[in-house]
């Protein structure tokens, strides 16, 4: 009996894996042959053709949550918009950009979008770690 390979961390399956579940599934395999072919757990085998044949689909549901209130246009034309305009308030912003969401969504892009003021950016190519010159 082969060795299985030991994941060190989880990963969803592929597109691509998911339809070859599918495929091999209904070529006649078992759930045990699939999951050593494809490198899986059985159960995550199951998983996969339980969700084809309830719903008929293989693809990922998307996660829980709230839906976001920008796309990463609009959270790129707002971090621009920052950086042209340093000191203008989130309500300024938030008009310039003409979308349809709260000052504090405004707020909440622009500060994950700044580096803490602890964290000196460094230069990759650099072996001593000498800070840029634009961060002194």
């Amino acid at each position: 009996m082969p060795l299985r390979r030991r994941r060190s961390h989880y990963q969803q399956l592929t597109e691509f894996e998911r339809g070859r579940v599918v495929g091999l599934r209904e070529g006649g395999f078992s759930f045990r042959d699939i999951a050593e072919r494809l490198g899986r757990n059985v159960s995550t085998v199951h998983d996969c053709w339980q969700q084809w044949s309830k719903e008929g689909t293989a693809s990922r549901t998307p996660g829980s949550g709230r839906p976001r209130g920008t796309t990463e246009r609009e959270d790129r034309r707002v971090r621009r918009m920052v950086a042209e305009h340093r000191t203008a308030p989130a309500a300024e912003i938030r008009a310039a950009v003409g979308t349809t969401v709260t000052q504090r969504t405004v707020t909440n892009r622009t500060n994950c979008s700044r580096t803490a003021p602890s964290q000196t950016p460094y230069s990759v190519h650099s072996t001593d770690l000498k800070p840029l010159p634009f961060a002194t």
